[in-house]
């Protein structure tokens, strides 16, 4: 089940020595972060940031002097479902994959046995977690966040930056900011998040970036729509001057315009209840404009 992080949430880092997992880990705990062990293939390593590194993800279970509830993962595609498999098997509650380009039977894999050891697998390309004020998982940009009562999930994480950008110059800012990933095939869905947003007392709004392939958002409108008093939502799906291609590999688009499906998605939504919003620039103002914050 998927859950939102707090300052004392204890976070693994697995790839730790690795460029990307050197660079975002020091990052993470810069903004206070939790991290309390990491993983690593490199033999002579024993701490890193000060942060005990351990070999195995057995290892860190067996050893640590606090278990992790949360593991990030900084891999290779080639490396990320062992290193996912690792810690899926160890039952750690919540799995945040960062690695792009997974291939997608690995992909794949990483969703069923996720599911069948009841563990929240997000990603893969997932961008992370931030709980601002609170906590930093993977590798967002914490510099763009100012505290707010606006919660953003999403897909494309570079629109998901425009609009945390936006959100801050209109001077909302951001309760949590979570990214499911934009690959294909990715674990978490929009439902699980929505649901422990509308629980959560920091967020009073949320604003949802979708894709214009794959159901997910037909999904979160099922679902969204049968909230008795539900916070208020705002959606935004982009590609609308994109054109079908064989060209592009987005799975089942080669035959459609794009602008339909869009057409279509957005008229589920705001059948459900959700408000939409028309172009990427106007996330920040259509917002302002809409949304009522208690203080």
């Amino acid at each position: 089940m998927f859950f939102l992080p707090s300052k004392e949430t204890p976070i693994l880092c697995q790839g730790i020595t690795s460029s990307s997992g050197a660079v975002h880990t020091e990052l993470a705990l810069a903004y206070g972060s939790h991290i309390v062990a990491g993983v690593s293939a490199e033999k002579n390593v024993k701490t890193f940031l000060n942060i005990p590194v351990y070999h195995s993800v057995q290892e860190v279970m067996q050893k640590a002097s606090e278990k992790p509830k949360v593991s990030v993962i900084f891999s290779t595609p080639s490396q990320a479902l062992k290193d996912a498999g690792e810690a899926i098997e160890a039952r750690i509650p919540m799995i945040v994959c960062t690695t792009e380009g997974v291939p997608m039977h690995d992909a794949l894999k990483m969703r069923e046995l996720a599911e069948k050891n009841g563990v929240c697998f997000v990603g893969p390309s997932s961008s992370g977690i931030v709980c601002v004020g609170e906590t930093l998982i993977g590798s967002m940009p914490a510099h763009l966040f100012s505290k707010g009562k606006i919660s953003v999930v999403g897909r494309s994480s570079s629109l998901m930056w425009e609009a945390v950008e936006q959100l801050k110059q209109v001077g909302l800012g951001v309760a949590t900011c979570v990214s499911l990933g934009a690959d294909h095939l990715i674990a978490t869905t929009f439902v699980p998040v929505v649901k422990a947003l509308l629980k959560d007392k920091e967020t009073q709004s949320i604003l949802v970036l979708g894709q214009v392939h794959g159901e997910l958002e037909y999904e979160l409108a099922e679902f969204y729509k049968k909230q008795k008093e539900p916070k208020k939502m705002w959606a935004y799906i982009p590609g609308r001057s994109l054109e079908k291609s064989d060209k592009r590999p987005l799975l089942g688009m080669q035959t459609v315009k794009f602008a339909d499906v869009i057409d279509a998605k957005k008229q589920t939504l705001i059948d459900a209840g959700v408000y939409w919003i028309e172009r990427p620039d106007l996330i920040g103002q259509t917002i302002k404009k809409q949304v009522r914050i208690k203080k």
